[in-house]
């Protein structure tokens, strides 16, 4: 079984080259393989994702030259 969001970041490091040139600094949503915007916040970006993706699996990264962590935030609960 493949990683959660595995399609995302090979999504994005696909798109590395033009991002670093159109969004540098911004945050791109990116659901399986659309990238689906750049937003000056993360937060922008969070809150489109939800609206858009409910509580389905999405990616919200950073736009850098070099790779910063990746931060995963859910809101399941378990039950």
């Amino acid at each position: 079984m493949s990683d959660l969001l595995d399609e995302e970041v090979r999504t994005f490091q696909a798109h590395r080259t033009e991002l670093l040139g159109r969004a540098l600094g911004k945050y791109v949503l990116i659901k399986n393989d659309r990238i689906i915007d750049d937003f000056a916040s993360e937060e922008d970006a969070l809150k489109r994702g939800y609206e858009e993706f409910g509580n389905a699996p999405f990616l919200v990264k950073e736009v850098t030259e070099v790779d910063l962590p990746l931060n995963f935030t859910s809101f399941m609960i378990a039950g």
